[in-house]
């Protein structure tokens, strides 16, 4: 890379908006540490079915899921992770087609 084509992206760098998420350290948006993982887990929804989906990582305060139509979640679902263990309400903070970011919740409001 020129001399010419590295000063031309340091102006654009300093030109640029900061990005708000870029200003807070990822400790703060998030309540605690995720830990990858790769467990089976299920989603369970109010009328009862079952959404068989892979737990991504996991904290004490939520978890990424990966299944086919995240975008479809509803708000408030149950997830157990692992399968074995005791299952937690979450609310679905973010969604993509085939991914999820649940936080962790006492109860349903």
């Amino acid at each position: 890379m020129s001399r010419e084509d590295k000063s031309g992206l340091r102006a654009r760098a300093q030109t640029r908006e900061p990005d708000p998420l870029e200003e807070i350290a990822p400790d703060e948006r998030r309540g605690s540490v995720r830990r990858p993982t790769f467990k089976a887990g299920e989603i369970i929804l109010d009328d009862g079915r079952k959404i068989a989906c892979i737990v991504r990582n996991i904290s004490d305060s939520g978890c990424l899921m990966k299944l086919d139509n995240a975008d479809a979640l509803p708000d408030y679902v149950v997830v157990r992770v692992d399968l074995e263990a005791a299952p937690r309400p979450a609310e679905i903070v973010w969604r993509s087609t085939s991914l999820a970011g649940a936080m962790f919740v006492r109860k349903f409001s």
